[in-house]
């Protein structure tokens, strides 16, 4: 007995290796021509809504999918109107594998057909060169392992559980009921899984350990739990990441409570559909038709209510310190080009925060010590998500983008040292920075990458004003009205000001320029947009 229990923790295992692999490897194969599918094909709600349950049956997880939304409409990918719909979808996918689970997992011997997909996928993971091969290699091992682990839990049920009266529960009534969906819920967040919690319920039911009306009240809860992970996934995410959450969790909560509501007539109907379309009846296709059908339900009873949903929550956690991360947190590094696009949008942030600090000092203000706090606390956040995604197997362009953000991050250090040198400069003559000003202007009201040329141009008019000071000045100091110790010191000034401007315009430029890669994956990365000028 012992033996059995432990193959079946060990067939709990492999599905949930397997559900990982499979949402790796299709990750890494889809690279960041993801996100130009997603801006393409998600922006009508039926749209979003075949997304979602396509991308849920691929990647056999609805929490991945859901984490990755997140860090999408984090990225500015999606918009939450269009996001809520692919949630919707991924709950609908999530009960169409329950049907490959019933017709194919617990009808055919899968594991003759694991075996060799774990084999060639082995091969392609090991011996292929290009990322996207390995991650079909990594994928086709997920799938092997998934219904590996399937068909050995569904050996330990026959072995083990077939004779624990689960119908004990049934003669509770509602508050049986009840209480199926409450362990379906705490199976689901302690696997973290839903997809898991399914397939072991519809492995149960096919073995004759559940009953059905229990068993879909344990698919219920299983969809309730799957709202964990995104609320855990938000406890120290961006406002966008709340607002998501939130909505899946509403979504959930008003389809299971629908389904509960209609659970006897609901499956009442299943089992009229059941006796026409078999002769023998088979209750692992009941409970997946049941799954199929409640999140059917609550996709139609969410429709309508979504625009007004999203206005609400659009008005919700907008209250954000200066120092706390917009749009970057755990949820974008899901996929590797979306945590550089999200990366090079703080960055931005960060480049913009210090254009703020030298026009105030432009314009007689003293330099802010709690503003450089915050710009500090951002930059350490920057970096902590720099080092995470570098621990990531990344492609070679991702690679490249990820030794861009370094330099470039290392550039706003620079500028951010060189404040308190400006400051001083300015204290010592108020008119310093008059020909800066209306350019540091620029920079903080940019919107990037749409203004890069215009800043880009700007930046080479500020460097032919500043060519004239300097040329003014060399003429000062041959007619002898300016001495060569002053003009010295001048000169210095004047270096410390190209040093500040050209690594802050080079910074915002080459963030610009990753930014707008993402958005165009076929987008060249541009040489130098700024040169020595001076």
């Amino acid at each position: 007995m012992w033996s059995d229990i432990l193959m079946g923790l060990g067939a709990l295992g492999l599905i949930l290796l397997g559900m990982d692999w499979l949402s790796k490897g299709l990750k890494t194969a889809a690279g960041p021509a993801l996100m130009q599918f997603l801006q393409r094909w998600t922006s009508r709600p039926w749209q979003g809504v075949l997304f979602g349950t396509a991308a849920t049956v691929a990647v056999q997880s609805s929490t991945v999918l859901t984490v990755t939304t997140i860090g999408f409409v984090n990225a500015g990918v999606l918009s939450l109107q269009n996001a809520a719909f692919v949630i919707y979808g991924s709950n609908v996918g999530t009960s169409l594998t329950g049907w490959f689970v019933a017709l194919v997992g617990l009808q055919f011997k899968i594991d003759t057909l694991a075996l060799p997909m774990i084999g060639v996928g082995a091969i392609l993971k090991l011996f292929a060169k290009k990322s996207r091969a390995q991650g079909i290699g990594e994928a086709l091992i997920g799938f092997g392992l998934f219904f590996l682990g399937l068909a050995y839990l569904k050996d330990s049920f026959d072995a083990v559980f077939v004779d624990i009266e689960f119908a004990a529960l049934s003669q509770l009534g509602l508050w049986g009921i009840l209480l199926g969906v409450l362990l379906g819920t705490l199976l689901s967040v302690v696997m973290q899984a839903s997809i898991a919690v399914i397939a072991l319920v519809i492995t149960a039911v096919s073995a004759g350990v559940l009953p059905l009306p229990l068993a879909a009240a344990f698919v219920i809860g299983a969809n309730l739990g799957t709202t964990s992970t995104a609320i855990i996934s938000t406890l120290a995410a961006t406002a966008k990441a709340k607002r998501l959450a939130m909505l899946h969790v509403i979504f959930n909560i008003i389809t299971g409570v629908a389904a509960i509501l209609i659970l006897s007539p609901l499956l009442w109907l299943i089992g009229v559909l059941q006796d026409a379309l078999f002769q023998d009846p088979n209750p692992a296709i009941s409970l997946a038709l049941f799954h199929t059908l409640f999140n059917v339900l609550g996709v139609i009873l969410m429709w309508p209510l979504t625009g007004r949903l999203v206005l609400f929550l659009n008005s919700r956690f907008r209250t954000q310190a200066i120092g706390q991360l917009r749009v970057l947190d755990a949820s974008s590094l899901s996929i590797p080009a979306v945590a550089i696009r999200t990366l090079s949008i703080e960055s931005l942030r960060v480049a913009q925060l210090i254009s703020g600090q030298a026009l105030a000092l432009s314009q007689g203000k003293e330099l802010n010590g709690e503003m450089q706090e915050h710009i500090r606390q951002l930059q350490n956040e920057i970096n902590h998500y720099l080092l995470q995604l570098g621990k990531n197997p990344l492609a070679e362009r991702e690679a490249k983008a990820l030794n861009e953000l370094v330099k470039n991050l290392l550039r706003l250090e620079m500028t951010l040292q060189l404040l308190p040198e400006l400051a001083a400069q300015v204290q010592r003559d108020p008119q310093a920075f008059v020909p800066e000003q209306v350019f540091w202007q620029q920079l903080v009201a940019a919107h990037w990458p749409a203004d890069a040329q215009a800043v880009r141009s700007s930046y080479r008019e500020l460097m032919r004003q500043r060519q004239k000071l300097k040329d003014q000045l060399y003429l000062l100091v041959l007619t002898e009205r300016v001495s060569n110790d002053s003009g010295g010191d001048q000169l210095l000034r004047f270096a410390e000001l190209r040093r500040f401007n050209q690594q802050l315009t080079r910074a915002m430029l080459a963030l610009a320029n990753l930014q707008g890669q993402s958005d165009n994956p076929d987008t060249k990365p541009r040489n130098e947009d700024v040169q020595d000028a001076s």
